[in-house]
């Protein structure tokens, strides 16, 4: 009966060790196949500079963080409302809107400068989802990366910026 209960302790032993040897490299084969990119965006022109923006692209998740928006220019023009985007430029003059914003100045006629706007409000945002991007996407995303700020002054006059962003795939 001894014998017995020592083989049968022995053989639990021997299938506890198989099964959590098999989950250890089952869980490390699947760690070893997650992908994670991410990419640190930056740009600007004579008047605006984009700055801090992030990609985080994992197998079940997307991030943008927008970055910050600086102005650097030397305008004096009072805006009343402007609208960020952050889109992929893609074949057939379609583009796909990846982050959007929108600022409206009700009721103040005066509106306000772009230096002290961007001064208040200079975060463009962030977004994230399970999938913001398709796999053509992210393989074509460093050379198709734009920043746009179209704008309206107080006096009806629209304007617009854009930014080719320069983006860093960090390792």
């Amino acid at each position: 009966m001894k014998k017995q209960l020592t083989i049968l302790i022995f053989i639990l032993l021997i299938v506890s060790n198989i099964v959590f040897i098999s989950a250890t490299v089952f869980y490390k084969t699947k760690m070893d196949n997650q992908v994670l990119k991410v990419y640190s965006f930056a740009g600007e022109n004579n008047d605006i500079k984009i700055t801090n923006g992030i990609i985080v692209i994992s197998t079940n998740r997307h991030m943008v963080g927008g970055g910050e928006i600086l102005y650097i220019g030397s305008r004096n023009d009072k805006i009343k409302a402007y609208s960020e985007k952050i889109y992929l430029k893609e074949r057939e003059n379609n583009d796909k809107i990846v982050l959007h914003n929108s600022v409206e100045s009700q009721g103040d006629i005066k509106g306000t400068f772009f230096s002290d706007e961007f001064l208040l409000n200079k975060g463009v945002g962030s977004i994230s989802s399970e999938k913001l991007f398709s796999e053509d996407e992210i393989n074509n995303i460093k050379d198709n990366l734009y920043f746009s700020l179209d704008y309206s002054k107080v006096n009806g006059e629209k304007g617009n910026y854009t930014i080719k962003l320069n983006l860093n795939e960090i390792k």
